[in-house]
């Protein structure tokens, strides 16, 4: 039988986030899923509010997609401290972007068969793909670790554990700018693109790579791809 991949994931400390904020943020979220739905995720739904739950295109993409959300929250700016960036840069003022993560998110990553799945509305399918997700994520710690994954194969588990503790530690000391790196290397852009959206250059994108530690999750996630790839 096939296997799935399925991510679910709440946000850190939702109920502290200012409720203005937290509206937005959550309607952000949502629209960045869409935005990468049917390229890397095949459903997505966000319920009670700061959970969220999507199904990975295959088991192979999953850490990958899962990093993305994580940046993405990561490298999230409150609107109002966007208005003063965009103000200062307005008056000259250099922004270097250096700001400590302010939101974070915990994600588990299930892969396994499913029982039924409604793309839909994926908390009314069932499997041990969605149990394993839902279980591991109810492991995870408010500080650490936040990123979790299991799978039927306990051979694949005893390899991979290492490696997202591994991940999880150095995602957990992104700076938002970071994240914000992070997320457009995830999504497989070139330099070049890179440097014009962030408005750098080359040399700057390198050194990004360098303090995101981009050259050692990008073997990371292609170690975990190829577990998947037979």
């Amino acid at each position: 039988m096939n296997k799935h991949a399925i991510i679910t994931g709440d946000i850190v400390s939702s109920r502290k986030i200012k409720p203005a904020i937290r509206e937005k943020l959550y309607r952000d979220l949502e629209a960045f899923l869409k935005s990468i739905k049917k390229q890397w995720i095949t459903g997505y739904e966000i319920y009670r509010g700061d959970s969220i739950q999507c199904e990975a295109i295959s088991p192979a993409a999953s850490l990958r997609i899962a990093l993305m959300i994580k940046s993405f929250v990561m490298a999230y700016i409150p609107p109002s401290v966007q208005k003063k960036i965009s103000a200062d840069q307005s008056n000259g003022k250099q922004v270097r972007g250096y700001l400590n993560a302010e939101f974070d998110i915990r994600l588990a990553i299930g892969v396994g068969v499913v029982d039924f799945i409604k793309k839909s509305r994926l908390s009314n399918s069932d499997g041990p793909a969605f149990q394993l997700s839902g279980e591991t994520l109810d492991t995870l710690k408010e500080d650490y670790p936040r990123i979790g994954f299991k799978t039927d194969d306990e051979k694949i588990n005893n390899d991979i554990e290492a490696l997202i503790l591994l991940i999880d530690a150095v995602t957990q000391k992104w700076t938002q700018n970071q994240a914000a790196f992070a997320l457009s290397k995830l999504q497989k852009k070139k330099d070049e693109e890179i440097a014009l959206d962030f408005q750098v250059s080359l040399s700057a994108v390198n050194q990004r790579k360098k303090t995101a530690q981009w050259f050692a999750l990008e073997k990371a996630i292609e170690y975990f791809e190829s577990k998947f790839s037979a």
